[in-house]
């Protein structure tokens, strides 16, 4: 996958793309399905790359911030996810005040015609751009026509009750914790992706060492411990996870601790980690020291190996 950030860094290769444009968060089942799309679209132009055309930060982070939501799936996951759709090039746009005043007919010129070259646009049906989202569909195609460049519109893909698959229905599956429904609209499971970064080694201390990964400003599950599994070095580990606050310290951060089932190298600092959440043992609770949080960690783990050789949690 190739990531662009900004037309300076545009190869040349990529003018003249086939172009999805949106914020893609989560790349769930609607995002899939119009990048199968798009790979039909670039069959009328051979040699054409196919492109997507998203905006770094949310728009939202700068037009509301109150009400920005938290990103499913930062940039990595991003390319990942679009590369396994077929998609050739991710471009990333930096969102500006400058950006986001742009009249609809400057955003088109600019970007899509004077740098990208576009030689067809898909957009999702409900897509709205250019200042105070004041281009929808119809405005698109209209300069598509006077420009010289197709445009498609891809509908909204419809599952479960019938409600249109979005982002925000993925969020508010894993802010529940519903992770068969969450599983449902991504065709894959929930994960998390981030850098290890330092702790204060207490997990280590107890027996149990954990690799800490920061959860700000990145949707996570509610407080609690998980049966889970975790992307390290090309392969998926069992894993428990806690994800919380650790009040039996009194740290006060959200952050998640993955301890691994298997040998794992000794120094996780800085690798990036991915966590497939699969299974709810208990919520997040206070112990009195640290003897009694030991205890319970061991039970945690045993329970999560018996669910890993049955596929069923423990009784007992």
């Amino acid at each position: 996958m190739n990531i662009i950030r900004g037309l300076r860094n545009l190869p040349s290769r990529f003018l003249g793309a086939v172009v999805a444009i949106g914020n893609f968060d989560g790349v769930h089942r609607g995002h899939c399905a119009l990048f199968a799309h798009l790979r039909e679209l670039a069959k009328g132009h051979p040699g054409a790359a196919t492109m997507a055309v998203t905006f770094e930060p949310h728009p939202m982070k700068l037009l509301d911030p109150q009400r920005a939501p938290v990103r499913i799936t930062g940039v990595r996951g991003k390319a990942r996810w679009m590369e396994e759709q077929g998609v050739e090039a991710l471009f990333i746009l930096r969102f500006t005040r400058a950006l986001a005043a742009m009249t609809p007919r400057a955003f088109v010129e600019r970007i899509l015609v004077e740098g990208l070259a576009a030689r067809e646009v898909l957009v999702g049906e409900n897509f709205r751009f250019g200042a105070r989202g004041a281009g929808d569909y119809e405005v698109l195609i209209a300069l598509g026509r006077e420009l010289g460049f197709g445009v498609h519109a891809h509908p909204l893909v419809h599952v479960l009750d019938g409600q249109p698959v979005s982002s925000t229905w993925v969020r508010r599956a894993v802010e529940a914790g519903a992770f068969g429904e969450a599983e449902q609209l991504l065709n894959r499971p929930f994960e998390i992706e981030g850098r290890v970064r330092t702790g204060f080694r207490r997990g280590r201390e107890l027996g149990f060492p954990t690799a800490n990964i920061s959860l700000t400003g990145i949707l996570h599950p509610p407080s609690g411990v998980y049966v889970a599994q975790g992307w390290l070095d090309g392969e998926w580990l069992p894993a428990v996870v806690n994800v919380g606050c650790n009040p039996t310290f009194g740290d006060g951060a959200m952050g998640l601790e993955a301890h691994f089932l298997l040998p794992i190298p000794e120094e996780l600092y800085r690798k990036v980690v991915r966590i497939r959440f699969l299974y709810h043992l208990r919520p997040e609770k206070r112990f009195p020291g640290p003897q009694a949080l030991r205890e319970q960690i061991a039970r945690d783990v045993a329970e999560a190996r018996a669910f890993f050789a049955h596929c069923l949690p423990a009784r007992g």
